[in-house]
């Protein structure tokens, strides 16, 4: 056993980096997703010829990994602009807020992002190994940042309220108008507000500004993102502009978790071949454990990395600690996720929790919430109804032919362990089995 002091600093470091970061940022291998770049890259490349109205939306149910998405995909138009610095794209993660303001608050915003950027490297941790990270921006995109400050930048009075007239000129004053492109990647886009000004400004990156630098649109958001947008009036989304996703295929798994824990251990003590051995292990029970499901792919491995820092590295990785920690994120991370449903978990739990294929009768659902009697009074079937179309609208569940079921197989497992914490004899378990057909011959 080599105690977790004893282990080289570079695999220290590299531990505490992989046990304390966020699970929203892109991971240290990025995998998969290839669909959605080609399509995000399209939307970009149709920009460059004159072509509006391609706002692009990535949607799906939380922790899909739509945030380090967005993430990934603005460090490589970052690295795209190293070798064509007079036709740069600039990326801008926005958060919804952020469009609910004038347009020369947006362009201070877009400085802000830009300076995040070039100081902190957080968002472009991983990007293209083969460029020169120290020259990546410095030399690049953001060497007026040293001369010019923010301050200084006087936007035009004669019409305050034009979003591209603020932006090309912004574009003058800190990139001596380069023919840049800006991506504003709006992320968590459900939340947008209905103001004047965000529609006035969604309207305008939708159909392409009427001068100055070129502009899309790309939302990140949960499953009813699309629907937000269009009561927002971007109603002419086009259907092949939006992507949904979910887990990740299981070979695309595997090479994000094994590539994450082989950079973090590339000074592992041992020899190569015990390495590989202890590598080995561990992707098979954070896979087992994540069921291909970003969140928790990044979960696994953070969990790992606290605990070979407590507990330090034998021959294998701490098999059992490592499975009680993972199930242990997932449970949190459900938990906090179905919130708004916490009354109906139990009925949840028994309708979803044995079903062998993963679907359930839509009336069975309906019977085991209909009995419960979580909040004090029998759900009544209509409010049974809505809560069903409630967690499908949501993305967490899905329906087809009077069937529904988890739409992630780690949501299932979860309503499987929650089965098993149930007290047996609890009132209200003891009504939803008796309400349920068949209860006792499910698989």
């Amino acid at each position: 056993m080599t105690h977790a002091r004893d282990l080289p600093e570079a695999v220290r470091a590299a531990l505490v980096e992989l046990a304390t970061r966020s699970d929203r940022a892109a991971p240290a291998v990025f995998a998969g997703r290839e669909d959605e770049f080609r399509l995000l890259d399209a939307a970009v490349a149709g920009m460059r010829r004159g072509e509006t109205g391609h706002t692009v939306v990535i949607q799906g149910v939380p922790g899909a990994g739509k945030t380090a998405l967005m993430n990934e995909y603005a460090a490589r138009l970052l690295a795209s602009s190293v070798n064509d610095s007079e036709r740069a794209i600039l990326p801008v993660p926005l958060e919804p807020r952020s469009l609910n303001a004038a347009p020369a608050a947006i362009a201070e915003t877009i400085d802000r992002t830009f300076r995040e950027f070039d100081s902190s490297n957080a968002r472009r941790r991983r990007i293209n190994q083969a460029i020169d990270q120290a020259a990546l921006l410095g030399n690049v995109l953001f060497s007026g940042f040293t001369k010019r400050k923010f301050a200084d930048f006087q936007p035009s009075s004669k019409v305050p309220g034009s979003l591209a007239i603020a932006l090309d000129e912004y574009l003058n004053f800190r990139f001596d108008r380069r023919d840049c492109t800006f991506v504003f990647l709006v992320d968590e886009a459900q939340n947008l507000h209905d103001t004047t000004q965000v529609r006035d400004n969604l309207q305008a990156l939708h159909t392409g500004l009427e001068s100055g630098p070129r502009a899309r649109l790309v939302c990140f958001g949960l499953a009813n993102t699309t629907d937000r947008l269009r009561e927002l009036g971007l109603s002419r989304l086009a259907s092949g502009h939006v992507r949904s996703i979910g887990v990740l295929s299981g070979e695309d798994a595997k090479r994000t978790v094994d590539g994450t824990l082989a950079i973090a251990l590339a000074d592992f003590p041992f020899d190569k071949a015990q390495r590989s051995r202890w590598i080995g292990s561990a992707v098979n029970i954070i896979l087992g454990e994540s069921a291909n499901f970003p969140h928790h792919l990044a979960n696994g491995c953070g969990a790992l990395a606290e605990a070979v820092l407590n507990e330090g590295l034998g021959d294998l990785p701490p098999v059992e600690d490592l499975r009680i920690r993972c199930r242990g994120y997932k449970r949190e991370y459900y938990d906090a996720r179905l919130r708004p449903w916490s009354n109906h978990s139990i009925a949840l739990a028994h309708a979803f929790g044995r079903a062998g294929d993963g679907w359930t009768p839509f009336g069975d659902v309906k019977l085991a919430l209909a009995a419960s009697d979580d909040i004090g009074d029998p759900v009544e079937s209509k409010v049974a109804s809505g809560i069903v179309n409630e967690l499908i609208a949501h993305g967490y569940v899905e329906g087809r032919n009077g069937r529904c079921r988890p739409v992630l197989p780690s949501l299932s497992t979860y309503f499987e362990d929650a089965l098993g914490h149930l007290t047996p004899d609890n009132e209200v378990a003891q009504a939803i089995r008796a309400a349920l057909p068949c209860w006792n011959d499910r698989g």
